[in-house]
């Protein structure tokens, strides 16, 4: 009986190996056949015959990394991406933070380049990054799927947080304990800003005054933060522990971090940033 069921688990395993490998298999014929064909996703009209060639860094089951180049042999070739991307809703001249734009880079023998950012047009939508470069003719294409699938949380500080309109996430955690940081950035739409600010103004949690620079600063890819005039702020030691009496009440002494949250009222963005050391 013993043996029997020894038997039944490994060829369940075979199964499941045989299945991902076909299924991997599959996915290169597709691409094989397709070609890479990302770039017709992102509100643009690109065709097969405007890619003069595409360089993949990185593509796998986890996430892709390619830059394409687009053909420029006109002196008039980017004006009409150029018409495209100043009438995109999904385009703008908005930088990515610094964390994603390390992301993006070319290598040239051994050496690692970072792309040129002059004249640069942005795109994100749930966990796909975009760049087009009009001065160098080239569309640089991002997307990692450790970091779409992050833990979406439905509330933060109070703050529902599941409609969101656009999101950028930095988490970097590791050890026994999970210490680290978490780094987030929401935005909402009108409607979604409205209910968050009645949530707000009867929230203990919140208030209108503005907390010191120094606290701020651990906002270091949203400088943004500094600069808003109309906002709700929040500052809070914490302690990471199994102890779930101590996790909410602890000395300071006990303390391991804290976390912050800022909301701009005019923009309707939510800034929240947790560290545990």
């Amino acid at each position: 009986m013993k043996n029997k069921k020894i038997i039944v688990l490994i060829t369940i395993i075979i199964i499941i190996i045989t299945i991902s490998f076909l299924s991997i298999e599959t996915s290169k014929l597709f691409y094989a056949i397709k070609g890479d064909i990302d770039y017709q996703n992102l509100g643009l009209q690109i065709k097969d015959n405007n890619i003069e060639y595409c360089t993949k860094y990185g593509y796998d089951r986890f996430g892709k990394y390619k830059v394409y180049k687009i053909k420029n042999y006109y002196s008039d070739s980017m004006d009409t991406y150029k018409i495209q991307l100043e009438n995109s809703k999904l385009w703008s001249k908005n930088k990515f933070y610094e964390y994603i734009m390390n992301e993006f880079y070319e290598i040239n023998g051994n050496e690692t380049i970072k792309i040129d950012r002059d004249d640069l047009y942005y795109y994100h939508i749930k966990g796909v990054y975009s760049i087009f470069d009009l001065k160098n003719a080239k569309l640089y294409y991002f997307e990692n799927g450790i970091f779409n699938s992050h833990k979406d949380y439905s509330e933060i500080l109070g703050i529902k947080t599941s409609s969101y309109k656009t999101r950028e996430i930095y988490s970097v955690r590791g050890g026994p304990q999970n210490d680290g940081t978490d780094y987030y950035t929401y935005e909402f739409n009108e409607e979604q800003g409205k209910e968050i600010i009645k949530t707000l103004e009867k929230s203990p949690k919140w208030s209108k005054n503005k907390l010191e620079d120094d606290r701020l600063d651990d906002f270091e890819y949203n400088e943004e933060v500094l600069s808003i005039k109309n906002g709700y702020y929040h500052y809070e030691k914490v302690c990471r522990t199994s102890d779930e009496n101590k996790k909410y009440n602890f000395t300071d002494e006990e303390a391991t971090g804290w976390e912050i949250g800022v909301y701009d009222v005019d923009k309707n963005i939510l800034y929240y940033y947790w560290t545990s050391y």
